[in-house]
């Protein structure tokens, strides 16, 4: 077991709802560490963690075996949607969180999300502090400005990052991530959600999220045919998308020419970019990415400079 592990004999001493935090992992145990730590100081003092592990890390067995509340569950590697899943078939508290391996929670999350609820939500995020090549900086949520349509809103901008998510258990009961999709499984159950259950922001950073190279959000290709299955699968589901959807489409365009010219692609951008302002549509932020994608060198830095001016805030 890794020395830097401190994890008190047990995670419930404290009162009010149990809370489950679901940890998959797999093949980056190296820092689970800190992520298990941040759990463990939370000023809500009730928690159970489920630890999904898809690659037979050792010391998490054996931590298992010391802590209370430390659930371990050994699943064969199925993908994300598959061990989220699997820790949500083993949680048992009334409240459900997710984490994964190289994120961390601020201490005081939970004791903000609770409090959320109880005022009569039933799923809170919060804004974040990215972490990304050394640095760290603030980003906003997405606003919840009509709850009817927070779903629809969400689908076009995004700004849930997934370890901020806590809800109440019982969303989960008819809801699941989809272990078809190897991408994007976090928004299409969030969209489901925000549909059916009442959503609910803090505005304040309480979660760190890493950004690294070579995850699965930088797989450009893997992303767009995910966004567009979504796309498709949603509308099915939900009638009142339907008349959003070559809007939606278009905003998968976009994001997969953002992907390729932050990939360095910056000839490959173009056609989706240019797909993105079919039509009569002109978005302002396509233009801007269609414009870097022509300049002669420096795609990528103009592209992280245009995205600090983009970003959301309070």
């Amino acid at each position: 077991m890794p020395k830097t592990v401190s994890l008190p004999r047990s995670l419930r001493t404290g009162g009010g709802p149990l809370v489950s935090v679901i940890v998959p992992t797999y093949g980056d145990a190296e820092y689970l560490p800190e992520a298990l730590e941040s759990i463990a100081n939370q000023t809500h003092r009730n928690v159970e963690i489920v630890v999904v592990d898809s690659s037979s890390v050792d010391w998490l067995r054996d931590l298992a075996d010391q802590v209370e509340g430390f659930e371990y569950v050994e699943q064969e590697p199925r993908g994300l949607a598959a061990a989220r899943n699997r820790g949500l078939d083993a949680a048992t508290g009334e409240v459900v969180g997710f984490l994964d391996a190289d994120d961390r929670w601020c201490p005081e999350k939970l004791e903000a999300q609770l409090a959320a609820l109880d005022a009569g939500a039933d799923i809170v995020y919060s804004d974040v502090f990215l972490l990304e090549s050394g640095t760290k900086r603030y980003q906003s949520s997405l606003p919840v400005e009509n709850p009817e349509a927070h779903h629809i809103d969400f689908l076009y901008e995004g700004g849930v990052p997934m370890p901020t998510v806590v809800a109440r258990r019982e969303c989960f009961d008819d809801h699941r991530f989809d272990e078809r999709l190897p991408a994007v499984e976090d928004r299409h159950l969030w969209a489901r959600l925000f549909a059916r259950y009442r959503p609910a922001r803090v505005a304040e950073p309480l979660a760190c999220y890493a950004v690294r190279e070579g995850s699965m959000s930088s797989d450009a290709a893997v992303m767009y045919e995910s966004e567009l299955e979504v796309i498709a699968d949603l509308c099915d589901r939900l009638p009142e998308l339907e008349p959003h959807r070559a809007a939606l489409e278009r905003k998968a365009e976009y994001k997969h020419g953002k992907r390729l010219l932050r990939a360095g692609d910056a000839v490959a951008a173009r056609a989706p970019l240019r797909a993105a302002l079919s039509g009569d549509h002109s978005d302002p932020r396509v233009l801007a990415l269609l414009a870097i994608s022509y300049l002669p060198r420096g795609h990528r830095r103009a592209l992280r400079a245009l995205e600090r001016l983009q970003e959301r805030h309070q």
